[in-house]
C-alpha cells in the first residue's frame, strides 16, 4: 500500500509541475540592431498541431512577454508589417521555464534572408543530413543502465528480447562505437554492456554493403555511438558474478581504456543459464553455418542440427575477446585495429517430435526423441588497417583468421506408426562427430578521388579459404513390426573433407555526366576451387572395417566468373534513381574423381536492376527497387552420392541442377515526427524464382525418405508489413500498433508427383509502452495464424495459431537506491497435435539494491521462470509433413548477482541521479 501511495504521489507531483507555464521575453529591432520597433507582434505557435498558445505586440521599447506559454515544443514568429518575419523552435522542458532573447533583429521585405535559429538548451534529436542524431543525456534512464536501455528509450527504435535493434522498421545491421566495430559483428557486446552514460550521441544512418550478394539490398542500416570526450579518457567497467550456490552462474568483466584515438577494451562471460544461448550477432561472428551444426528453416531461423529446436537444453558458455585501435604516424592518418574473440560452447538438449506424413493414398505417423550433446570451441582474430594516403587516396586491408573444433553426439529414437495408428517401425540412431576448421579471409580496397566532384575508382581485392574435416560414426538399428521380421543394421565411419578457395577482383568506376547523372562502370572477376571428399567404411569387427562404395566419392568444381555492369544514376536532394544492369558469364567445371567423369556448366546472366528513392522530407523516406540474382548449387547438392548421415532421409547429389534466377521487387515507406514522437514504417516484398532448387522426395514402404534435389519453377514469396509508434500525453505513454502477413508458395515432388504447397500467414501485435523518469511499464501482445495447403493430400490443410502476451514493468524507487523490474510471457497454441497444445505463463523478476556514495556497488536477486513454466512449443509445416515439436529448456532457478561498476573518476556510472 505504502508503494502505491508513493506512486501516486509522485505521479501526482509530476502532472503538477507539467501543468507550470513558460515565460518567453525579447526586445525586437530593426535590421541595424539598435533600433527597437514597437508594434511587432510575438506568436506562440505549438508545432504538433499549429494552435496559437499565446501572443503579445511589442511596447515602445521593443520589448515583448509571453506568460501563458504552456511547457511544450513551439515555434516562436515574430512578425512586423515592414520586416520578414523570424521564427525560432523552442524547446520547453522543467529547466528550461524562462527563455529572454535580448536581440531580436528583423530584416527588411526586400532582402531574402531566410533564416532560422533554434533556441534551446539542448536538441535531443536533430538530423545531420542523412544522419539521424539522439542526444544521450536527453532521456532518462535508470540507475547502472547499459546502451540496450538507452535504446528503448529513443523514439523509433526498437529492440527485442534477443537484442535485435530496428530502427524505423529498419533492422540495424552493424553497430560502432566511435566509427569502429566493437568485437567483430556482434552487435549486443556494445548495447548489452557499455555503459549509457558514456555515450553522448546515437547516431543512425544508411551505408553502402560492400559485401551485399546478389539480390541483397545494397544499402545497410548503422547504429554509431559516439562516446563523450571524457568517456574517451581514462577507463570504465563492470565485473559481475551470479550462482544459486548449487547449479546455475553467471559471471562477466568488461573492461575499457580510452586515451585519445587510442582504445582498448576486454570483455570475459561464463555462464550455464539461458543468457549463454547464442543471440542473432552470434550466427555472423562465430560462423555457425551448416558446416559447424547450424542451419536456418524456412522462416528463417537458426537451428541446430539434431535438435529440433533452438535455444533449448542447458547450454555452457564462455565468451572472451580483446580489442585494440589505434591512430599512428605524424599526422594519425593511418588507423590500425585488432580483435580477437574466443569461444567454448556446450549444449545438452531433449526434444520431442510429433509428425505426420501424407502421400496421395495414405498417411503414417512417427514420434520422435532426440538428446543431443554438443561441444564447440573457436579462435577468431580480425585486423584492420586503413589509411589516408593523401587527401584523395584511402587503402585499407582488413584480415581475418578463425580455428574451430567441435564434437557432437547424437541419440535418436523415432517409432513409426500406420495410418491406423498400429506400430510398424522403429529405428535407434546413435552418431558422433568430431570436426576441425581452418578459415582465413582478407579484404584489400582502395578509393581514388579524383579533382573533379564525384569522379572516383575503387579497386578491391578478396580472398576466402576454408578447410574443414570431419570424422564421424554411425549407427542405425532398424525393428520391424508388419510384414518382414528381418531387423538390419548400419554401423559405419565416415570422414569428410571440404576445402573451399575464392579469388575475387572488382573494379568500379563512377563519372560525373551533369550535375545530378553520373555513370557507374564495374568489373568483376571471381575464381574458385572447391575440393570435397567422402569416404564410409562398414565396420565388419572391432579391428576390421571395408570402403561402402555407396557413399564414398571424391567431387572437385572449379569456376569462373566474369561480371561486367552499367548504371545511370541520378541525385537530387528528394530523389535518388539508379538504373542498370549486369551481365555475366560462368564457366563451372566438375569432376567425379571415382568415375573420372566430368560435367562443365556454361551460364550467361543479365541481370537488370532499378531502385527509386524519394525523401520529401528529412525525416520520411520512400523507396522501391527491383533487382534479379541467380545461385549455383553446391558442390554437396551436386555430388552424385547418398548422404545416409540421417538414415531416415537419405540425401541424394544431382550433378544435372541448374542455377536459379530470381526477381525480387520491394517497396518502403516511414515517416516520423521528432516533436510529436509519432512515427510510421511500412513495407512490401516479392520474390518469384525461375529454376528453384526443391526437394524430389521417394518414400519407401517403411517411412523412409529419399530425398534428391532438382530444379522446378514457380516458387514465389511475399509479405506486407505496417507498424507506428504513437507518442501520447507528452511522451509519456507510447502505443505501437502493428501488422504483417505473407504467402508463399513452393514446388516439391512426392513419390514423382508435383506437389504444390502454399502458406499463407499473418500477424496482429499491439504495444503499449509508459515511462515516467523512474518508472517503466509496456506491454505487447500478438496474435498470429498460419494456413498451409498442400495439392498432394488435402489433409495437410491444417490451419493453427498462435498467441504472446507480454509485461514489462521497472521502477526505481524514490528511496533506498532500489529498482523492482519483473517481466512475464503468456503463450497460447491453438489448433495443434494432441499433447502439443501448450499453453505456458514464463515470469521472471529481480529487485536490485545499490550502495556506496557513487550507487556503483549492486546486489540483485533475480528469478526465472518463477512458477516453473518453461517449455518451448513450435510446429513447422513442410512439403507433406506436419511437425510439432516441443522441447523441456531450463526452468525455474534463483540468482544471487553482485555487480561491480568502477571507472577512473571514482563517480557513479549512470546517467541521472533520480535523488
Amino acid at each position: 500500500m505504502k508503494q502505491l501511495v508513493g506512486l501516486l504521489l509522485f505521479s501526482f507531483i509530476s502532472l503538477s509541475a507539467w501543468s507550470q507555464n513558460m515565460k518567453i521575453s525579447g526586445t525586437v529591432y530593426d535590421t541595424s540592431g539598435t533600433t527597437p520597433l514597437p508594434d511587432a507582434i510575438a506568436m506562440a505557435v505549438r508545432i504538433k498541431d499549429s494552435v496559437l498558445l499565446d501572443y503579445a505586440l511589442t511596447d515602445a521599447q521593443g520589448k515583448f512577454s509571453l506568460s501563458k506559454v504552456p511547457i511544450d515544443t513551439f515555434t516562436l514568429v515574430i512578425s512586423h508589417f515592414r520586416f520578414d518575419d523570424k521564427s525560432y523552435y523552442i524547446f520547453g522542458s522543467q529547466e528550461n521555464l524562462e527563455i529572454n532573447i535580448p536581440n531580436v533583429r528583423l530584416s527588411f521585405k526586400t532582402k531574402e534572408l531566410a533564416e532560422v535559429v533554434v533556441y534551446a538548451n539542448k536538441n535531443p534529436i536533430y538530423f545531420r543530413g542523412d544522419t539521424l542524431v539522439y542526444v544521450a543525456d536527453s532521456f532518462k534512464v535508470g540507475q547502472n543502465a547499459v546502451v540496450e536501455d538507452l535504446l528503448k528509450k529513443l523514439p523509433g527504435i526498437t529492440v527485442d528480447a534477443d537484442g535485435k535493434i530496428k530502427a524505423q522498421g529498419k533492422e540495424i545491421s552493424k553497430v560502432f562505437v566511435d566509427g569502429d566495430e566493437f568485437f567483430g559483428t556482434d552487435p549486443t557486446i556494445a548495447t548489452k554492456n557499455l555503459g549509457a552514460s558514456g555515450v553522448e550521441t546515437v547516431e543512425v544512418y544508411e551505408k553502402k554493403n560492400e559485401n551485399a550478394a546478389e539480390g541483397e539490398d545494397e544499402t545497410i542500416q548503422i547504429m554509431d555511438l559516439k562516446l563523450k570526450e571524457e568517456a574517451k579518457k581514462g577507463y570504465f567497467g563492470r565485473v559481475s558474478g551470479a550462482s544459486d550456490f548449487t547449479q546455475f552462474y553467471e559471471g562477466e568483466l568488461l573492461f575499457n581504456r580510452f586515451n585519445g584515438t587510442q582504445k582498448l577494451a576486454v570483455f570475459v562471460l561464463a555462464s550455464n543459464t539461458p543468457r549463454s544461448q547464442f543471440d542473432w550477432g552470434d550466427i555472423n561472428k562465430f560462423g555457425l553455418d551448416e558446416e559447424n551444426g547450424y542451419s536456418q528453416n524456412e522462416d528463417g531461423d537458426w537451428m541446430q542440427k539434431g535438435s529440433n529446436m533452438s535455444g533449448n537444453g542447458v547450454p555452457q558458455t564462455l565468451r572472451a575477446g580483446i580489442y585494440f585501435s589505434d591512430k599512428v604516424g605524424k599526422k594519425k592518418k593511418t588507423k590500425v585495429g585488432f580483435n580477437y574473440s574466443y569461444l567454448n560452447y556446450q549444449l545438452n538438449a531433449l526434444s520431442q517430435s510429433y509428425s505426420q506424413y501424407f502421400l496421395t493414398d495414405t498417411s503414417y505417423y512417427s514420434a520422435d526423441s532426440t538428446r543431443t550433446l554438443s561441444k564447440n570451441e573457436s579462435h577468431t582474430a580480425n585486423f584492420t588497417i586503413f589509411s589516408q594516403i593523401d587527401s584523395l587516396t584511402t587503402l585499407e586491408i582488413k584480415p581475418s583468421f578463425q580455428f574451430s573444433n567441435g564434437s557432437t553426439t547424437v541419440s535418436d529414437y523415432s517409432h513409426y506408426l500406420t495410418e491406423n495408428a498400429l506400430a510398424s517401425r522403429s529405428n535407434t540412431i546413435s552418431k558422433g562427430t568430431n570436426s576441425d576448421g581452418l578459415s582465413a579471409s582478407s579484404e584489400i580496397n582502395f578509393t581514388r578521388n579524383f579533382k573533379k566532384d564525384r569522379r572516383s575508382l575503387t579497386l578491391q581485392h578478396k580472398f576466402n579459404y576454408e578447410n574443414n574435416t570431419t570424422d564421424g560414426t554411425l549407427l542405425s538399428e532398424n525393428l520391424y513390426y508388419l510384414g518382414s521380421t528381418i531387423n538390419d543394421t548400419t554401423n559405419q565411419l565416415k570422414n569428410n573433407k571440404n576445402t573451399n578457395h575464392v579469388e575475387t577482383v572488382k573494379a568500379t568506376y563512377y563519372e560525373p555526366l551533369t550535375k545530378k547523372w553520373k555513370l557507374e562502370t564495374e568489373y568483376m572477376f571471381e575464381y574458385s576451387t572447391n575440393a570435397q571428399s567422402k569416404e564410409t567404411r562398414n565396420i565388419l569387427s572391432t579391428t576390421l572395417t571395408e570402403i561402402d562404395s555407396n557413399f564414398t566419392n571424391s567431387f572437385e568444381t572449379t569456376r569462373y566468373q566474369h561480371r561486367v555492369g552499367l548504371a545511370a544514376i541520378y541525385e537530387s536532394r528528394k530523389h535518388t534513381v539508379s538504373i542498370g544492369t549486369r551481365a555475366r558469364t560462368i564457366q563451372i567445371d566438375n569432376y567425379n574423381i571415382y568415375t573420372a567423369t566430368s560435367i562443365t556448366q556454361n551460364i550467361t546472366n543479365i541481370l537488370p536492376r532499378l531502385s527509386y528513392t524519394f525523401k520529401p522530407s528529412k525525416t520520411s523516406h520512400l523507396s522501391a527497387r527491383y533487382n534479379t540474382s541467380s545461385m549455383q548449387p553446391s558442390v554437396n547438392s551436386l555430388q552424385p552420392i547418398p548422404d545416409n548421415t540421417n538414415p531416415n532421409r537419405v540425401q541424394i547429389g544431382n550433378p544435372d541442377l541448374k542455377p536459379t534466377y530470381s526477381h525480387r521487387i520491394g517497396m518502403n515507406y516511414n515517416s516520423w515526427n521528432a516533436v510529436t514522437n509519432r512515427n510510421i514504417w511500412s513495407g512490401a516484398n516479392f520474390n518469384y524464382t525461375n529454376n528453384a532448387m526443391v526437394d524430389s522426395t521417394v518414400f519407401d514402404a517403411d517411412g523412409r525418405q529419399f530425398v534428391k534435389t532438382v530444379n522446378a519453377d514457380g516458387n514465389l514469396w511475399t509479405n506486407v508489413y505496417v507498424g507506428s509508434g504513437i507518442g501520447l500525453y507528452k511522451k509519456i505513454l507510447e502505443i505501437n500498433p502493428g501488422f504483417n502477413a505473407s504467402y508463399n508458395k513452393s514446388i516439391s515432388y512426392i513419390n514423382s508427383l508435383k506437389n504444390e504447397r502454399s502458406t499463407f500467414g499473418f500477424n496482429v501485435n499491439f504495444g503499449i509502452n509508459f515511462n515516467l523518469d523512474s518508472l517503466s511499464l509496456s506491454t505487447y501482445s500478438s496474435f498470429g495464424r498460419t494456413s498451409p495447403s498442400s495439392t498432394i493430400n488435402s489433409s495437410t490443410n491444417q490451419p493453427y495459431t498462435t498467441q504472446e502476451h507480454q509485461v514489462y514493468f521497472s521502477w526505481t524507487l524514490p528511496f533506498w537506491h532500489i529498482t523492482l523490474k519483473s517481466d512475464a510471457t503468456y503463450t497460447v497454441n491453438g489448433q495443434r497435435s494432441d499433447g502439443y497444445n501448450l499453453n505456458y505463463f514464463i515470469w521472471n523478476a529481480s529487485i536490485d539494491k545499490a550502495f556506496l556514495k557513487t550507487e556503483n556497488f549492486i546486489i540483485s536477486l533475480q528469478g526465472n521462470d518463477m512458477l516453473n513454466q518453461n517449455i518451448i512449443a513450435q510446429r513447422s509445416v513442410s512439403s507433406n509433413i506436419i511437425t510439432d515439436y516441443k522441447t523441456k529448456i531450463i526452468s525455474r532457478y534463483f540468482l544471487v548477482k553482485m555487480t561491480y561498476k568502477f571507472n577512473n573518476k571514482k563517480e557513479k556510472e549512470e546517467d541521472n541521479d533520480w535523488n
